[in-house]
């Protein structure tokens, strides 16, 4: 989304509005997310549904009056609406590590694991053996802010016009946010990993080649399954591995007809040696064309590819504080009514665990920076 200055004198928060009619359960919400998407309405009661289109087109009269109360209500049956859907969609960062939702009171902790007494024998020479010690230990981290609004044309609702700016707006704060928070966990893992001083599994090459994943998944195995994941640029790079072995000058099929079919219909490996491969999903941002002219710019960067292994103490932790809040005011430039949508999010590599995820940067490609 565009970056927009509210005008902070004249802000409605939804979180103001104590005495809110709707609520997250409330028909109404229900009702508005399948008008906005063009939803067969015929499994709703007919009345309800009236009923329904004429409270919004109430409200957005209000609020083109300037009446808070009737934003706020505005506000919160977006909010409703965008809120599960986001949620759903950020579910991805418990592929990537260990994800957790915390209250708005709650501090994000992270936790870190060592090994003490890591030193031990066959047999005791006398005393006792000193076996393999874990201990722990938790660090408080700051969260980000992650932002995403749009221009509310109140006439729309005012005038019953659902599909309109406002469904586009609601979707596309969806993917904005989704993408921003994802954004900022990868940035996050890749400080990490670039910049640990002691071990580390971090490589670059120019492009994704076979010996270099080989030689990460070696490594990662001892840690247990991995998982292999990044952008379409990196992991469709390993389709060259499997389906066809160059011998001399001679270029022969190999792997089964079922390899090469799973590439024609996904596009990607679904598995190699062993490790799930994944595509995370990196969306056009619409806002930001290229200088070309040629396309848009990529909300994530496209050269990491990551080797999480699973079934350890994730190393990446991430958390949501609290859920989605809004706010909106009028820009102090173009003077439009702009609602904002926020959503606290925590990340980072637990101290002394950098080690447990590899990573493979493709020099073809920039690097993301926080």
């Amino acid at each position: 989304m565009n970056t927009f200055e509210i005008n902070m004198e004249n802000v409605v928060k939804d979180a103001d509005a104590a005495s809110l009619k709707v609520k997250a359960t409330s028909p109404v919400v229900e009702i508005f997310s399948a008008l906005i998407e063009g939803k067969d309405m015929s499994r709703f009661d007919g009345k309800k549904v009236d009923k329904t289109v004429e409270y919004i087109k109430e409200l957005g009269s209000k609020a083109l009056a300037g009446d808070s109360m009737a934003i706020s209500e505005i506000n919160a049956i977006q909010r409703f609406v965008i809120e599960p859907k986001l949620i759903e969609a950020i579910k991805i960062f418990s592929f990537m590590g260990q994800y957790k939702s915390i209250p708005y009171d709650t501090v994000p902790m992270m936790r870190t694991y060592k090994y003490e007494s890591v030193d031990s024998r066959w047999q005791a020479n006398s005393g006792d053996v000193p076996f393999a010690a874990t201990s722990w230990s938790e660090y408080p981290i700051a969260t980000q802010t992650i932002s995403g609004g749009f221009a509310v044309d109140y006439r729309e609702l005012q005038s019953g016009n659902f599909g309109g700016s406002v469904a586009e707006g609601m979707e596309q704060v969806k993917i904005d946010m989704q993408n921003k928070a994802v954004y900022y966990v990868i940035a996050k893992l890749y400080d990490a990993l670039e910049n640990c001083t002691s071990v580390k599994h971090f490589a670059e090459s120019n492009g994704i080649t076979k010996s270099g994943v080989d030689d990460m998944l070696k490594i990662m195995r001892r840690y247990g399954k991995v998982n292999i994941c990044g952008d379409y640029s990196v992991v469709s790079q390993m389709n060259d591995f499997v389906g066809y072995k160059t011998i001399s000058t001679t270029t022969i099929p190999y792997g089964g007809d079922t390899v090469a079919e799973e590439i024609r219909k996904n596009g990607l490996l679904s598995y190699y040696n062993s490790a799930a491969v994944v595509e995370l999903p990196n969306s056009f941002n619409y806002t930001k064309p290229l200088a070309d002219k040629t396309s848009f710019e990529l909300y994530m960067p496209e050269g990491l590819l990551f080797f999480i292994p699973t079934g350890n103490i994730a190393p990446l932790q991430i958390f949501r504080r609290g859920g989605l809040t809004t706010m909106t005011g009028d820009d102090i430039v173009t003077r439009q009514h702009l609602t904002r949508f926020d959503l606290e999010i925590g990340a980072g590599v637990a101290k002394g665990m950098e080690h447990l995820i590899g990573l493979i940067s493709d020099t073809n490609f920039s690097v993301p920076t926080l």
